[in-house]
């Protein structure tokens, strides 16, 4: 084979595995997320957070993001946490309806009030976002993680382990709009 044709099978290859986004699956990353091509804003917000690899892979499960101003970005970010809390409580209240010990009751519970905050955090960090009152995004987030991290004393399986990752995405793209670095 000719290095051009190989070369054009390895481009063909790499548009054509658009990574998927799990909202409950952290794994390790390899580089091929970190090689995309990312615009500078994605690589700005991202080089900022704990996990670059997953914070372009998440953010990339948007197609607006190649196109994505600091606005449009931010939406991505809350609407990907939001989603994935919304999975994490519907599983919550799943096995809350299928817990037999009242410890398991209780704690489940005590995450179900969790995510509900989460939700309802997130849900008021997007119509901000909506109404452009840009200030009050980066509590929203910590809110959301701070909620997780509650949960997971009392369920450490239940909580989904992106959306603390999330979160953080939120907040630095949030603290653009405020100035901030992150």
């Amino acid at each position: 084979m000719s290095a051009s044709f190989i070369i054009f099978l390895f481009f063909i290859f790499i548009f054509s595995s658009h990574p998927t986004y799990a909202d409950d699956h952290d794994h390790d990353h390899d580089n091929q997320t970190t090689a995309k091509n990312t615009t500078q804003l994605v690589d700005r917000v991202c080089s900022k957070t704990n996990n670059y690899s997953f914070c372009v892979e998440a953010l990339y499960t948007d197609p607006r993001t190649p196109d994505a101003d600091t606005y449009t970005l931010a939406d991505i970010s809350f609407r990907l946490a939001y989603k994935t809390a919304t999975n994490t409580r519907r599983r919550i209240t799943q096995l809350l309806k299928n817990s037999t010990t009242t410890d398991d009751h209780d704690g489940l519970g005590r995450c179900l009030k969790n995510y509900n905050k989460a939700i309802e955090a997130l849900g008021s960090g997007l119509n901000d976002l909506n109404s452009e009152t840009f200030f009050t995004l980066p509590r929203y987030a910590n809110t959301t993680s701070q909620s997780a991290e509650d949960c997971e004393a009392h369920y450490k399986s239940l909580v989904s382990t992106s959306i603390k990752s999330l979160c953080q995405i939120c907040v630095v793209v949030a603290n653009l709009f405020n100035g901030g670095s992150s």
